[in-house]
């Protein structure tokens, strides 16, 4: 299946997070690749562009709106319940290379009703090193993505840090509406180059059942997908994944066409399901 999609940060941590997440909602079988927002200068690198709230006015400057899509990052629950545990009054900062989500996520925890402390963003890329290590020193709390609080165990963060200081760090997973988002375009493209293929290729046997085995997968990965989604909003383990089925393998060649359009029509159910539950 030649589908192309890439992860887009504003850092290469955060590209790697996009892509994380979007391997554990589609699996491992479509390639994603890493790209930071400043090597986007047109839209040829990719079929789908996935990147978080801070980076998409940029890029839809550049990406065509139907093949860009917001990645709604949020912490799982367990982030916000310890947050909801700190002492009221605390100074509790929140640690990411720029300004922007550390804002957002500030209002965001006082919309949830955790007003009761003080939140103080700190952008390590924006900082001087000098301003950066002397306002952690006396940080009591930081919070922050996992990918950058775990900053702060290596020099020349891990040194100047209070002894007592508590550290909460926030796996991040897509919001229902985001990932929904992605799979329904990703079921569109799937069908059409499948369908497409099925029209010009599908001459003999050996081809026909390349076709099925692939009509297979994007069944699976669009199946898995709907699963992951649903359970990564509880913050638990992930289902195994669902395997395809084989039954192109041992079917008469003459049986083949007959099942690809079976198959293609449940790959259309699917792709009309997953729009039903993104709206």
């Amino acid at each position: 299946m030649n589908v192309k999609i890439a992860a887009v940060g504003s850092s290469s941590l955060i590209a790697e997070e996009i892509r994380d997440i979007a391997r554990a909602l589609l699996s491992e079988r479509l390639p994603v690749i890493l790209r930071r927002t400043e090597e986007i200068t047109d839209d040829r690198s990719a079929d789908l562009y996935l990147c978080a709230r801070t980076q998409y006015d940029h890029l839809s400057r550049i990406i065509p709106k139907e093949r860009l899509f917001l990645m709604e990052l949020q912490p799982d629950s367990t982030f916000f319940f310890a947050i909801s545990r700190i002492p009221a009054g605390s100074d509790v900062y929140i640690f990411n290379n720029h300004i922007a989500y550390p804002k957002e996520l500030a209002a965001y925890c006082r919309a949830l009703g955790m007003d009761q402390v003080n939140y103080i963003p700190l952008a390590f890329e924006e900082l001087p090193k000098e301003e950066l290590l002397r306002i952690l020193s006396n940080a009591p709390y930081i919070i922050g993505v996992d990918r950058f609080v775990s900053l702060l165990k290596q020099p020349p963060y891990a040194g100047v840090l209070r002894p007592d200081v508590q550290i909460i760090a926030g796996k991040r997973t897509a919001s229902l509406r985001s990932a929904f988002a992605v799979l329904r375009s990703l079921a569109g493209i799937l069908l059409d180059d499948l369908r497409a293929r099925w029209h010009s290729e599908a001459h003999s046997p050996v081809q026909l059942r390349e076709i099925a085995a692939d009509v297979n997968s994007a069944i699976d990965i669009l199946q898995a997908g709907t699963i992951r989604t649903v359970v990564s909003q509880a913050a638990i383990a992930e289902p195994d994944s669902i395997p395809a089925a084989h039954t192109h393998r041992e079917l008469p060649p003459e049986r083949l066409q007959d099942y690809i359009s079976e198959r293609l029509e449940l790959l259309q159910f699917l792709h009309e399901k997953i729009d039903a539950l993104k709206k």
